[in-house]
């Protein structure tokens, strides 16, 4: 029997992914970012924006069953006017999701709040997008704070970078070498929103 315990924890294995694949890289990274937020710097999400990207899917959905049943129980010649509004509905709500996620959404990969156990203060706000052209070894992630409830004052911080700095030569991800980096602009943008308060 030996001595040594072994884990089967999923977060301790090292991330592995082709490096050459841009959308794993770029997801790599992201997961790497919000792991760092939520378990070492004790973040609490804000699912808020993906839950109105499922507002609106379900919305589409919806258009899509009424027209399946509808069919269901009056047979083509006679739901063709249901039919064709609901498609075309269906066509107008997937627009609004794409102008949602384009406008409203912009890259962001994780909003986050930082809650006082006190309850003094009213917390502290992060927002982070991030941005990897196709073909480009630059990541650019942006951080924003907001301190308390007043949303003008706030600070932000941008890290960009190569990705190769972040990566070995097979493609797993140097974990403490990508926080080090991230600490060093969290706890820079985080003081410039404490001295904005």
């Amino acid at each position: 029997m030996s001595n040594t315990a072994t884990t089967s924890d999923a977060s301790a294995k090292p991330v592995k992914i082709n490096k050459w694949d841009t959308n794993a890289v770029k997801n790599a990274l992201d997961d790497a970012c919000k792991k760092y937020f939520k378990e070492t710097l004790n973040f609490t999400e804000d699912y808020s924006l993906m839950d109105g990207r499922l507002y609106i899917s379900l919305f589409a959905c919806l258009f899509s069953i009424y027209a399946l049943i509808y069919d269901w129980f009056y047979p083509f010649p006679k739901s063709r006017s249901i039919l064709i509004v609901c498609v075309i509905s269906y066509f107008i709500v997937i627009g609004i999701l794409t102008l949602y996620m384009y406008f409203i959404e912009h890259g962001k990969i994780f909003i986050g709040k930082l809650i006082d156990k006190t309850g003094l203060d009213s917390g502290l706000r992060c927002t982070i997008s991030s941005k990897l052209k196709k073909y480009d070894d630059k990541y650019n992630l942006t951080l924003e704070y907001k301190e308390g409830t007043n949303k003008s004052t706030g600070s932000s911080g941008a890290l960009i970078t190569s990705i190769g700095n972040y990566f070995d030569e097979d493609g797993v991800l140097c974990y403490d070498r990508f926080t080090n980096d991230l600490k060093k602009i969290s706890d820079q943008a985080r003081l410039n929103a404490r001295k904005a308060k």
